[in-house]
């Protein structure tokens, strides 16, 4: 029965000294890192880990968001260790450390539902505001939308030029096929029809 313990930061310019002086603190027996972004758990660290744990060990983590900052990941991880039969401690969330593993369990399930649903419910209320500051621009006249990549009045700089190229070889006949015209601008026939149709208009 072993304590595992497992830290995570963002990116490789952020450390993980906190975490894993935390580590040294509860003698853990094994520490797995890793340095990506929690947005999903495709992390080499938290897979090796995965692979690791056995029936009755302990995982430990500061906090729930170093698993993933998807509460989705998150219920299907806390799912995971439970048929493993693998405890799961949450530093920051100590009213889930009661002793009794069905009570722990009770409590980790609601709590991750309640910051699932907070989480979701913020998420909903930026898109609310996006949508009202949207309303608000279009009613002035100040809204665009997103330019499109490939475009005179793109963003993206190579994106013109390709579609300035484009445009100059359509229009002179410069090319045999459309299939060799997209070929030479490395964009797919999709793409360049979607241009021919903005060139067309």
């Amino acid at each position: 029965m072993a304590l595992i313990f497992y830290a995570r930061v963002s990116s490789k310019d952020q450390n993980l000294e906190r975490q894993l002086f935390r580590a040294k603190q509860v003698n853990a027996d094994k520490v797995f890192e890793d340095k990506k972004s929690g947005k999903n758990i495709d992390r080499p660290g938290l897979k090796e880990m995965l692979n690791y744990i056995r029936e009755g060990d302990t995982v430990e983590i500061v906090s729930l968001d170093r698993l993933s900052r998807n509460y989705n990941d998150i219920k299907g991880l806390v799912q995971l260790f439970k048929e493993k039969k693998v405890k799961i401690l949450v530093d920051d969330l100590p009213v889930t450390h009661t002793g009794n593993d069905l009570i722990d369990d009770f409590l980790l399930d609601m709590m991750i539902s309640l910051m699932s649903f907070v989480a979701e419910n913020e998420r909903q209320k930026i898109r609310e505001r996006q949508k009202q500051g949207i309303e608000r621009a279009k009613q002035k006249g100040k809204y665009r939308g997103r330019s499109k990549k490939y475009s005179p009045d793109s963003n993206d700089r190579e994106g013109r030029l390709v579609y300035q190229g484009i445009k100059t070889d359509y229009l002179n006949n410069n090319y045999q096929t459309k299939v060799q015209l997209a070929t030479k601008y490395g964009v797919s026939r999709q793409q360049l029809y979607r241009i021919l149709q903005a060139i067309n208009k």
